[in-house]
């Protein structure tokens, strides 16, 4: 992403802080810790009773498909292997068909500590238009704002709509200064020209013609547009929840089961064996939705996707400052770095909390201290206090009032960041060698990961796709033609794998003058 170059090369950072960074996006990021290590997220606050922790009696020791992670990304993956009309992927009814293994609680990593946005501005067309090329650029666009419907309707599909608070709102992206705001209008214009269809709810609203009603009396400029905005921990364990119980023969979910390793036997046709603390597991395909963490079992990965670490909050709104969490969401871009928001309605079990994240570039040295963090165990101190104090300044004293009730809840969730800013979907090259077999034969082991902070606008379609490159493979072919909507630039392939890296180390400019 353009903002870890970005303080990779800014020489204010002392050499030693971005060396540090590199060095950390490179190591093992390891294994989450257990929830109760954690710093705990106001949208788990009341667990699912059945799924928080579930295990079975024994781990089975043999699957089809053992999928690791129990965010958003592995509930896609899992809805689309087990609701799939052929069920191709079931090869021997006598084991489950697919596992879900998760290193701790159910949903507590970083789906369960996101800002509950399904929020795509579209204001980096022009760079991906540049970087690949204008019909690659289409093609991620209309992925990404695919997103918003396709989660909403799944909402609907599952009767979680009212229990998850899904709602369709107005995103405002709000500028606060000259600059900005003119890199963001020929953004957003380029994306109008090219894309009129999709881009037809976009809207550029300038300083004179912001209405007083969106409370921004310092706002330089605002880009609106669609959006989406829900409760993400109940959406992902209402799925899980009726996904076990229509396929309680083929489906299990194992909590609290880190996986430590993973061997691999060619002369098995379950060739894949997974260690655990609670004993083996044996599966011919592994599908890694671990995104900050892939890089533990998947080290070809480290520097390519590497953790972030990010900070959210749950903030009472002030007395006067009038609810619009049916309307808006928000993002708040600054000269340096950006914040978003969604409000949540005002209801007994959420009462108008301000669902407010970001402060990164306002951490401990520009927020490189963060790169490479993949513990959720400690806050920033510097993130804390600007999040604690900014949304008066934005919304303005007179428009805010007075904050009644209980205190600020703080907490902090680790995201995969890609190299090259698209998420990272496809069969692993090192397994290459152990999947040519007749089909339903040979298994492989698969990715899908590197969301860069945005996976509510790539993570449920991307573990799609890879669900449907797993069946594919069993059935034997390509099928090119049922992932034509998938963009290949997020496929993971060799040349991607040896170009898509962070640098080693930093280059000292002060050393050359």
């Amino acid at each position: 992403m353009a903002f870890v170059q970005y303080l990779l090369a800014d020489e204010r950072i002392p050499l030693k802080d971005r060396q540090d960074a590199l060095h950390r996006a490179f190591a093992d990021p390891g294994i989450p810790a257990p929830v109760r290590e954690s710093t705990p997220s106001y949208w788990f606050k009341d667990p699912h009773p059945q799924l928080a922790n579930i295990q079975s009696p024994e781990l089975p020791q043999e699957a089809d498909i053992v999928i690791i992670g129990s965010g958003i990304t592995g509930t896609s993956v899992a809805r689309t292997l087990l609701e799939a009309s052929d069920r191709s992927t079931i090869v021997n009814p006598k084991r489950p068909a697919v596992v879900m293994l998760e290193a701790r609680d159910t949903c507590t990593g970083a789906t369960g500590r996101n800002g509950g946005h399904i929020l795509e501005t579209v204001e980096e067309f022009a760079e991906w238009a540049d970087a690949y090329g204008l019909e690659a650029a289409k093609a991620v666009a209309q992925f990404r704002l695919a997103h918003l419907e396709e989660i909403l309707e799944v909402a609907n599909e599952y009767g979680l709509t009212e229990e998850v608070q899904a709602r369709k709102v107005q995103f405002l992206s709000v500028y606060f200064d000259d600059e900005r705001w003119r890199e963001a209008v020929h953004s957003i214009q380029r994306f109008k020209e090219c894309m009129p269809d999709e881009s037809a709810e976009w809207k550029l609203i300038d300083k004179d013609e912001i209405h007083k009603a969106f409370s921004l009396p310092h706002a330089r400029g605002v880009v609106a547009g669609p959006a989406g905005a829900l409760w993400p921990y109940k959406l992902v364990t209402g799925i899980l929840s009726q996904l076990r119980e229509k396929y309680s023969d083929s489906f299990r979910i194992e909590t609290n089961t880190p996986v430590r390793a993973v061997s691999t036997d060619s002369s098995s046709a379950l060739r894949f064996t997974l260690n655990t603390p609670r004993g083996t597991i044996r599966a011919r395909h592994i599908i890694h939705c671990t995104n900050a963490h892939v890089g533990h079992l998947v080290p070809e990965l480290r520097g390519r996707v590497y953790p972030i670490r990010g900070q959210m909050s749950a903030q009472n709104p002030g007395d006067k400052f009038i609810c619009q969490a049916k309307k808006h969401s928000w993002i708040f871009n600054y000269d340096r770095g950006f914040d978003y928001l969604t409000q949540l309605p005002t209801d007994a079990q959420s009462a108008g909390k301000m669902m407010f994240g970001g402060g990164y570039a306002q951490g401990k040295a520009g927020g490189i201290t963060d790169l490479g963090i993949s513990t959720d165990s400690e806050l920033s101190l510097y993130c804390d206090i600007h999040l604690s104090g900014a949304l008066s300044a934005i919304f303005g004293r007179e428009n805010w009032g007075h904050v009644p009730g209980s205190e600020t809840m703080m907490w902090t969730g680790n995201m995969g960041f890609s190299a090259d800013g698209l998420p990272w979907v496809g069969r692993l090259p090192s397994s290459e060698g152990l999947s040519h077999g007749a089909a339903n034969e040979g298994g492989a082991q698969w990715a899908c990961c590197g969301f860069s902070g945005e996976g509510m606008v790539s993570a449920w379609l991307c573990g799609k796709a890879i669900a449907k490159m797993v069946s594919m493979h069993d059935r034997g072919h390509s099928g090119s033609g049922e992932l034509s909507w998938f963009p290949k630039q997020m496929l993971v392939t060799e040349e991607r794998i040896r170009s898509s890296v962070l640098p080693r180390s930093v280059i000292d400019k002060t050393s050359h003058v």
